[in-house]
């Protein structure tokens, strides 16, 4: 018998000619691609010189993404509401403001030590409060919103009052000051994209298949040895670091910190933000975002009626896209692509 005919006669043997179009296909694939991954690279490289008008609305987006992104951690992946993510925002950034103009800090270290800061806090507030479950986790933490807006307002020999944090300079690394709209969009756009990155990977690895299976049945992964308060305060962590280099940065942008940036109002919007655009992705949160921080570009007094639109909104797209915008979206082009097969 020939080296054919034992392939053949061989059950589950694979013949070359079976393996050559799929291999030869991959490197189609992966070029296609690398190129999707370049263009879209250099598109949101040169959108501020394409949309010269919008890049303060660019930059606004691409911190509060950051923000969002780190909440989708703890929401999206470990099934946690969380409302107070403005206390992490306000250690961010009133912490990079004290220390660059009181104690006269380099900015990138004064947006570093609070972040680790934040992490501890996070530590120990979460293993008392991600115990809770449901409405009390998000009444806890709702808590927390207001007690850091009811603390920046109250504490003015620190945090400045209502007036706030004035003369926090701007970003610089040695030489080279992060001033204009433009820069700050890059260096925005390069921390979003490594946050995009880690939560991507998160959620591919272990530990975010370990996080699903908290959320879905913390008593199911009990079973199966998974420390669900380690992982949820894992998360937590995470997602207040995000939050506060969000802070630091949107304080060296501003050049100043008042509780209006992080007041409860903010704390609401951030979760319906995500909620908005639709959890375990990237494009979900990048689309929340641009909805809630764009609808005031609609007019100064439509501005004012933004909350009203933002609950209706969401009270729209969690009845009829409980999956977010992105994750609607998703499932009508897969419904449009099999109507189209089966015809």
């Amino acid at each position: 018998m020939s080296t054919a005919d034992t392939t053949r006669a061989r059950p589950g043997a694979v013949r070359p000619d079976e393996v050559a179009p799929t291999a030869s296909g991959t490197p189609g694939r992966g070029r296609r691609r690398i190129g999707l991954t370049v263009a879209a690279a250099a598109l949101l490289i040169a959108l501020p010189w394409l949309t010269p008008g919008w890049t303060e609305l660019l930059v606004i987006v691409q911190i509060f993404l950051l923000v969002v992104l780190g909440l989708d951690v703890l929401t999206g992946q470990a099934g946690q509401v969380s409302l107070g993510q403005t206390l992490f925002m306000a250690i961010g950034g009133y912490g990079a403001g004290l220390l660059t103009v009181r104690a006269g800090w380099p900015t990138w270290l004064a947006a570093i030590a609070p972040a680790v800061l934040a992490a501890l806090v996070a530590a120990v507030l979460g293993r008392a409060f991600l115990r809770l479950r449901g409405y009390y986790l998000a009444l806890a933490t709702l808590g927390l919103a207001v007690v850091t807006q009811a603390t920046t307002t109250g504490w003015g020999a620190v945090t400045g009052g209502p007036s706030g944090l004035v003369g926090v300079p701007s970003l610089n690394f040695g030489s080279w000051v992060v001033f204009s709209d433009e820069a700050n969009y890059m260096v925005l756009l390069v921390l979003c994209t490594l946050g995009a990155v880690f939560t991507t990977n998160l959620r591919n690895s272990q530990t975010g298949r370990a996080l699903a299976a908290v959320a879905h049945d913390p008593q199911a992964a009990a079973m199966l040895g998974i420390d669900a308060a380690r992982y949820r305060t894992g998360a937590f962590v995470v997602s207040a670091v995000f939050a506060s280099l969000a802070g630091s940065l949107y304080a060296y942008y501003l050049r100043f910190i008042s509780p209006d940036v992080i007041n409860v109002t903010v704390a609401l919007s951030i979760v319906v933000m995500l909620s908005l655009g639709g959890v375990r992705s990237v494009v979900g949160p990048l689309l929340g975002v641009l909805l809630l921080q764009g609808l005031p570009l609609v007019g100064q007094s439509f501005a004012l009626w933004q909350p009203l639109v933002a609950g209706i909104v969401l009270i729209l797209v969690l009845t009829y896209l409980p999956e977010g915008l992105w994750g609607g979206l998703r499932a009508l082009t897969r419904r449009a692509l099999d109507r189209g097969r089966n015809r």
